[in-house]
């Protein structure tokens, strides 16, 4: 992979900077060591992460593990000790500092409510969260650290209120969907934006070789070990000051960074195993010869049509999801480097995770290394770079929406067929299979996907007086994505052995790259605080890609298209867009009791017009400290009140890069090269717009073991831009255009609290989060509803009235226990056994009423438990494997159990039709019969760690060490029959087919033992 010029020098302008500061030494005269631990004043047990300096002087360090930390270089003398860490009230001692010698300063800090006291990003700079009065959201890196999980959006599933993050497939590395505060869009996208260290980053699927419902994201490339925390910005007034791209929420991301002090090396590393947390109630070869022969017989066959005789077919039973399913390894080690002087800090990091997936063939790892340097130039320069490699490969099965996968062949296999036999060691057509042998999927076939990453930034600010600085920024995103499919000959039943194989080899290349520069100004001007931000971005992107397909492949050549006898498609393309920006913001507040904020970004994007080019985001927000008002004092001797209201609008511009243009492409017309239309433009393109109201409460209580943060918000979104049918006499089927408006209304709710700090170092925390959204379809096209289908067939639909999404079929209403076939409404009240086109109605949300995540933390002294759970109530998931294993028959795909309670004799009472050959009882057609509850209550992690003690770890010469074991994903209480509720077999990418389960890939049950210290 070919990277610019620019981006070598941005390395080695890192690496300079480092060296700068690494060979500055600082005299060793006149000067000792303080030596300590930072303790919870309630518990006794050991704060990591507390920043340690000795006030004036640069000397600082942070905590580890067991909050142990070491100054060297303290100037000999009397020397203040500092200790602070959001979350828990400042430290300070005073100690005697003798030249050459060691003395020792432990501390002891007093436990806050984290919600209330935080200090969080913003976009273009941090606050206080208490001079904030925008709905913003934090989670630092303690909520997911040494979590066995590939990406960080797995990581925060269930942490933030407002979030939803839905895990759609247990395939390692697939990609995950993350909503906030609800689904705002059709078409143009609503993944938030994830803003790293400042740099919007690549995000998004470029794979090109297809592989069914499942996709990647880029996002999975970010290696959680080296995030330091995480900020949500979830209103208009937070997400506004990124105006075009604000829409669906932002999330703000912050690595790690080094700190003044000794150097320190920190190693954490866990290792385990998975396996499938449930498997789906199949029929064995007796129970399946049964009730497919009772099938025939109901549809009048006799004996001698049998397609099976008993006694001999169901002699023998296999378990196919035993033959896919296996216990597979999860693994990851980091290793970290940080220090500094008083000019220069630095964090250096690598690591490598690799976790095998519970679905043969399947995987996925991630190598990544990263070096964060900061160094103040001068008095007025300070100079800060940013820059991680990561590597990812991804071993693929085919599965969600696929008819030849390897979990959908697994649950489809008649149960009395062979596993193994005589097709290349595999059963085969000879052996009666009726679909491709999934081992033999997976043994022979693969589809290998990688990327290569390179993401930095240098930025420098300078100081011109105390209360007024520039900062200017460079950043660049450059993405490398590769991908190698062979489907081999070798699998009986495929199009691959008919083919004599075939492969598919596709490359893309996506860079992104920013130039910044902004001011940041405090004037004094009258009463009152007063920050002023101003700015401006350009931003360009371009990618490029390359496909190929080869068929026809000689005896043992494999894999390679070159290969092939004979190349059947190609594609080749370049496509670029650029961003060009200018914002504003003012933050002023009175005695810290009267807060106010506005922004402005004026966004122009090259994917519109001229006329509609530029898009203006406004937002303001207030915000009111009812308890700092002497009217309301005596409120203050119960806690702290701060009631916030905000209005801003965001864009969203998810759409490519020449939607506004009419494109033709070049095609052989008659044996000579000629042109054909293959998109109709359209100049008007506009933004689409969302406008959002927010008011909220921010609630301290008990002297801050209470902590509450309550949202309630309206947020609408316009001028949708959807891909609308036109007249085909135009020669095109579509064309882009701003048409409807979405609305989503709810509440959000945070709560922490310090349940328990004993003096005999029992502690106890609570966190709870629960969002409840109401999303609407408010307005379409001619106010004509929109369909949509998974493998041709119509599933959900966008209509006015109705959530986003909603599953679109005949309702299903009972069994007639007469002759045992279903009965289903018709449009106009009545009943019919026959259901038409005309029948068909709305049929269950997959949105969930609400969810969200409830974490208990328990401490005793070197001792720590964690538990999580993870909620989600009154959504609904169209079970579509059920159109095979609930078919009556129909199919010759293996059943679930669920059938075993069909009707069987004039009279019986039940929800599942007869069992008919001939597909006639209704069993087989799309209903709501088999829409099913998707609630569910996952008990998501439980960790218990110890802390060695430090008599213990001295003699490896250890500041700190900590163990721990951990399980994840332990069990799903739900009603649900498939593998996981948690689903959608139509990827991330997907706006509105969500909630459908077709052959998703289960999800895994994850132990780990797991190891760090620190030196």
């Amino acid at each position: 992979m070919k990277f610019p010029r620019w981006t070598l020098a941005l390395g080695l302008a890192s690496m300079l900077v480092a060296s700068a500061g690494l060979a500055r030494t600082a005299s060793a005269q006149q000067a000792g060591t303080i030596r300590g631990t930072v303790t919870d004043s309630t518990t006794g047990r050991g704060v990591p992460g507390v920043q340690v300096t000795v006030v004036g002087t640069a000397a600082g360090a942070v905590t580890g593990d067991a909050g142990s930390y070491v100054l060297s270089g303290v100037p000999a003398g009397q020397a203040r000790v500092s200790a602070r860490r959001i979350g828990y009230g400042a430290g300070e001692r005073t100690v005697t500092v003798v030249a050459g010698q060691t003395v020792t300063a432990d501390l002891a800090i007093p436990p806050l409510a984290t919600t209330l006291s935080a200090v969080v990003s913003v976009g273009y700079g941090s606050s206080a969260r208490a001079q904030v009065s925008s709905a913003i959201a934090s989670v630092d890196s303690t909520a997911f650290a040494n979590a066995p999980v590939a990406s960080i959006d797995n990581a925060v599933q269930g942490k933030i209120a407002g979030v939803q993050v839905m895990q759609n497939s247990g395939e390692p590395g697939s990609g995950v969907s993350v909503r906030i505060r609800g689904p705002a869009s059709l078409n143009a996208g609503n993944q938030p934006l994830y803003v790293v260290d400042g740099v919007p980053v690549i995000q998004g699927s470029y794979a090109q070789a297809g592989q069914s419902g499942q996709d990647q994201t880029a996002i999975s490339s970010l290696n959680p070990n080296e995030i330091a925390s995480i900020d949500v910005l979830k209103d208009a007034a937070a997400t506004a000051i990124y105006g075009s791209r604000g829409s669906n929420g932002v999330i703000l991301i912050t690595t790690k960074r080094g700190a003044a002090g000794r150097t320190r090396m920190n190693f954490s590393g866990y290792a385990g195993t998975q396996k499938v947390e449930r498997k789906i109630g199949l029929l064995d070869a007796k129970q399946y010869v049964e009730v497919m022969n009772e099938s025939a017989a109901n549809d009048g066959y006799g004996p001698e049509d049998y397609d099976f005789e008993a006694g001999v077919d169901d002699a023998k039973s296999y378990d196919w999801q035993d033959a896919v399913f296996r216990s597979a390894p999860v693994r990851d080690a980091t290793l970290s480097i940080r220090g500094g002087s008083d000019r220069i800090t630095y964090f250096l990091s690598g690591s490598t995770f690799d976790q095998r997936g519970v679905v043969i063939g399947s995987g996925y790892g991630r190598h990544s290394g990263r070096l964060n340097v900061d160094f103040s130039a001068t008095e007025k320069l300070f100079l800060s770079s940013s820059i991680a490699m990561t590597r990812e490969t991804q071993d693929r099965v085919p599965g969600d929406q696929s008819l030849f996968g390897v979990v959908t062949n697994a649950i489809g296999m008649q149960p009395m067929r062979p596993i193994e036999g005589t097709n290349n060691g595999f059963g085969g057509r000879a052996e009666g299979l009726r679909y491709a042998n999934p081992v033999a999927i997976a043994e022979y076939n693969s589809n290998e996907y990688s990327t290569l990453r390179a993401l930095g930034r240098v930025e420098a600010r300078y100081s011109f007086l105390d209360n007024l600085s520039i900062t200017g920024r460079v950043g660049a995103d450059l993405l490398g994505v590769d991908e190698l499919q062979w489907a081999s000959p070798k699998v009986d039943r495929t199009t691959a052995m008919n083919l004599g194989g075939y492969a598919q080899d596709a490359n893309a290349r996506i860079n992104r790259y920013l130039l910044e520069a902004f001011v940041v100004g405090e004037p004094k001007i009258g009463a009152g605080a007063l920050t002023l931000t101003g700015g401006s971005s350009v931003e360009y992107n371009n990618r490029s890609s390359t496909y190929m397909l080869g068929e026809g492949f000689p005896t043992g050549f494999t894999r390679y298209v070159r290969n092939a006898s004979a190349i059947t498609d190609w594609d080749g393309t370049r496509t670029e867009n650029n961003l060009v920006s200018f914002f504003g913001r003012a933050n002023w507040s009175l005695d810290d009791r009267y807060l106010l904020s506005a922004s402005l970004r004026a966004d122009g994007s090259s994917r519109f017009g001229e006329s509609n080019r530029y898009g203006i985001f406004p937002a303001a927000s207030v915000g009111w400290v009812v308890t700092d008002e002497p009217a309301f004092s005596g409120l203050s001797r119960l806690g702290t009140l701060k009631l916030r209201s905000s209005f801003g609008v965001t864009g969203n511009q998810g759409i490519g890069d020449y939607a506004r243009l009419s494109l033709v492409s070049g095609t052989a017309y008659a044996g000579a090269p000629g042109l054909v239309g293959s998109q109709l433009g359209n100049p008007n393109l506009r933004w689409e717009t969302t406008r959002e109201f927010d008011f909220g409460a921010d609630l301290g209580l008990l002297d801050g073991r209470v902590s509450v943060i309550a949202d309630w918000y309206n947020r609408t979104t316009s001028d949708l831009l959807v891909s609308r049918p036109v007249p085909t006499t135009s020669g095109f089927s579509s064309t882009w255009d701003n048409l409807g408006t979405i609305r989503n209304r709810g509440v959000d709710l945070g709560i922490e609290t310090i349940n328990l700090r004993s003096e005999n170092g029992l502690g106890w925390t609570s966190n709870l989060n629960v969002t409840w959204n109401r999303n609407t379809v408010l307005e379409l096209y001619d106010d004509q509803p929109v369909t949509f289908t998974v493998s041709s067939r119509v599933t959900s639909i966008a209509a006015e009235g109705q959530p986003l999404g909603t599953f679109y079929m005949y309702k299903f209403l009972r069994v007639n226990p007469t002759n045992g076939n279903a009965v289903f409404a018709t449009a106009d009240g009545g009943e019919t056994e026959t259901p038409t086109a005309s029948d068909l109605t709305y049929a269950g949300n997959p949105q969930p009423k609400y969810y969200g995540g409830f974490t208990n933390t328990f401490t005793w002294k070197n001792v720590d438990l964690r538990a999580f759970l993870q909620f989600s109530q009154g959504n609904k998931v169209f079970n579509m494997m059920r159109i095979f294993t609930d078919d009556g028959g129909w199919s010759y795909d293996n059943k679930t159990t669920h059938i075993l309670n069909r009707w069987r004799n004039p009279g019986d009472v039940t929800d599942t039709p007869r069992m008919s050959y001939d597909g006639t009882s209704g069993a087989r057609l799309m209903s709501s019969r088999m829409v099913e509850d998707g609630s569910f209550v996952r008990l998501g992690e439980v960790t218990l760690g110890v802390n060695v003690p430090s008599r213990l770890v001295a003699f490896s010469g250890l500041d700190d060490a900590r163990v721990y074991v951990s399980g994840r994903n332990l069990h799903t209480w739900t009603k649900y029959t498939g593998y996981n509720p948690d689903v959608s077999s139509s990827g991330a990418a997907h706006n509105v087919n969500t909630g459908i389960d077709y052959f998703a890939y289960p999800l895994a049950r994850t132990v780990t033992v797991g190891f760090s210290a620190g030196w």
